[in-house]
């Protein structure tokens, strides 16, 4: 029972857990619900850290933009249910088109942010495997001598504090 390693894995699954805490109360507010409270914000990063974690356990499937789509609309529809019976929101037992357009945009914009994400990742880690090599080729000549530092002497005084009494500093002198 062998499983494909992802590489991506706990990157998809703390971003699924971020982007789901932080997309489920802005399309709950704007969809017509109120700003959730403080209870109900630690209570859907629980939540939404949980189906992180739980996004990050699972192998990736064949088709892993139905699944992230998948994961991503069951965050909002448990970050949904959990807002409204923390916060008692008087929007009825049903939702509304608005919340549920607002709930809809917020499942699809999280997931190409996650797939641009991943895909921005990979990118830059096939440009770093280009760049790597050819900079460990470059040659660096240990044998060259480079030439002596001048050495600047400033005429000052040898001893490290001036202890004459000499000076303006301290309170003034007392004149009786």
């Amino acid at each position: 029972m062998s499983a494909t390693t992802d590489g991506f894995a706990p990157l998809r699954g703390a971003s699924v857990g971020a982007l789901s805490a932080l997309v489920t109360a802005t399309a709950h507010t704007f969809g017509g619900g109120m700003f959730p409270s403080d209870a109900a914000i630690v209570m859907l990063v629980l939540v939404c850290a949980a189906v992180g974690y739980a996004t990050s356990a699972t192998p990736n499937t064949a088709a892993p933009r139905a699944q992230l789509l998948v994961v991503l609309a069951s965050a909002q529809a448990i970050g949904h249910l959990l807002l409204t019976a923390v916060d008692g929101h008087h929007h009825g037992p049903m939702l509304g088109q608005q919340m549920l357009a607002a709930h809809a945009v917020a499942v699809v914009v999280g997931a190409l942010a996650i797939r641009g994400a991943e895909h921005g990742i990979r990118r830059a880690i096939t440009s770093l495997r280009r760049a790597l090599p050819l900079l460990a080729t470059l040659v660096v000549d240990e044998n060259r001598i480079s030439p002596p530092f001048p050495v600047y002497r400033v005429p000052r005084s040898y001893r490290l504090l001036d202890l004459s009494g000499c000076g303006n500093r301290g309170p003034p002198a007392r004149t009786a």
